[in-house]
């Protein structure tokens, strides 16, 4: 087996470093997609009102 020269490793490093940037954006998008939308008042006030009425049956 060869001994990596230092040129060798700074390129592998290099590649390394792209990679774990490339999966960080990847992350990202992953959760940020994953995140629930957040609910408009109106919608919230309407379910409100509607297990109200729904108990009260």
């Amino acid at each position: 087996m060869s001994v990596p020269t230092p040129g060798d490793l700074s390129t592998r490093v290099q590649q390394l470093e792209r990679e774990i940037r490339d999966l960080r954006l990847r992350l990202a998008e992953i959760e940020r997609r994953l995140n629930p939308r957040t609910e408009h008042p109106e919608d919230k006030s309407t379910i409100r009102e509607k297990v109200v009425y729904d108990w009260q049956a």
